[in-house]
């Protein structure tokens, strides 16, 4: 276990020091770690990306880490089933610091902004849940749903808080960590774009959080109720910012370039929305310098208008179709007791595959 740990930081070392001296590391490389506390001290001096205050919180705090490991991964995978039919499907690189491509980091477009936000979202997440299982210690409730404090309900019902909320915590702890590296490199457009997008993805984790209850009284009744924050399904989350994603807003910064403000006098931006400056770039083709895959060879629905249609798909290059047998449970009954015995039928079906740029 360890010797495995050790091995996987000494790859990322060597890609490191391989990569051209322009090359770009971040966080995000704990995505591909599996961290425990107990090799923090090892990880915080070694992995390359981090920021200053990231390995000052790393070493005072071994316990995040792992957290923040777990979130990581979580963001990129919830990435990839947000966009998995679209052109750019938020692959990640085998190899380099920066883990989606150097596009995500050089240039803030719409995905970029995703990119922040679910990633962002990904750590709050981990480390509620942390905090929640008590793996984290020093997690201290929610001042404003501390128990036995009374509040009102979306139908103006009127509650008790019970329990410990964490989400107060996991948010505070997230934005220490995930916005420090934004926050060394100073307060240019592209560090304000940045912060935004990551504070738009804690305030999802925070929005999609629900009420759950318990009712007191007499017989059933529900003279009382008892509630306490629950987070969402993160599922919920990436469905949540790929709505805001679809619905991002052009930004450009202010006379004194501290503020962002919308471009074109378009419409103005809340704290949840997505915001870029840049452009989107080509998708369709390969492109090794900024990390783009292209979408050769991807499958496709050829009877589809949507995204994952070959016709959008495919960038007008056409497709392939082969055939392909597939196998499926079919036939299936339940045994007494206690089995379900089910057939394997087979069955051939058209693939369709985008073809390769010429």
């Amino acid at each position: 276990m360890v010797a495995r740990f050790i091995s996987r930081i000494l790859t990322i070392v060597l890609v490191w020091i391989t990569l051209p001296q322009d090359a770009i590391g971040t966080w995000w490389l704990l995505s591909r770690l599996q961290a425990s506390s107990a090799h923090a001290d090892l990880l915080c001096g070694t992995v390359p990306g981090l920021a200053r205050r990231q390995r000052d919180m790393c070493r005072r705090h071994p316990d995040l880490l792992s957290s923040v490991g777990r979130g990581a991964r979580l963001g990129a995978l919830e990435c990839q089933h947000q966009f998995r039919h679209h052109r750019w499907n938020c692959s990640m690189m085998e190899t380099g610091t920066s883990v989606f491509g150097n596009h995500m980091l050089r240039t803030e477009s719409r995905e970029s902004a995703f990119l922040y936000a679910i990633s962002s979202a990904g750590v709050t997440h981990a480390l509620v849940r942390a905090c929640g299982r008590g793996e984290i210690a020093h997690c201290p409730c929610d001042v404003r749903r501390r128990s036995g404090t009374t509040s009102v309900d979306s139908e103006g019902n009127a509650f008790s808080w019970g329990g410990c909320s964490h989400i107060g915590a996991g948010m505070r702890y997230s934005r220490q960590f995930v916005d420090a590296a934004a926050e060394e490199k100073g307060r240019d457009a592209r560090a304000l774009v940045n912060a935004h997008n990551n504070r738009a993805g804690r305030k999802a984790v925070q929005k999609k959080s629900r009420l759950q209850c318990k009712c007191h009284g007499v017989s059933g009744s529900c003279a009382s109720r008892t509630c306490w924050a629950s987070h969402a399904d993160f599922r919920a989350v990436g469905r949540w910012l790929k709505e805001r994603y679809e619905g991002a807003v052009l930004v450009s910064t202010d006379n004194t370039q501290r503020r962002l403000v919308s471009a074109g006098g378009r419409k103005p931006f809340a704290k949840t929305d997505l915001v870029y400056f840049a452009p989107s770039p080509d998708y369709c083709t390969p492109n090794k310098s900024i990390g783009t895959l292209g979408t050769g060879g991807r499958r496709c629905s050829r009877d589809s208008q949507g995204t994952e249609g070959c016709a959008l798909l495919c960038c007008g290059r056409g497709y392939d179709t082969t055939r392909e047998l597939s196998a499926r449970k079919c036939g299936c009954r339940f045994d007494w007791c206690c089995k379900v015995k089910c057939k394997t039928c087979r069955e051939w079906k058209d693939v369709h595959t985008c073809k390769e740029p010429t």
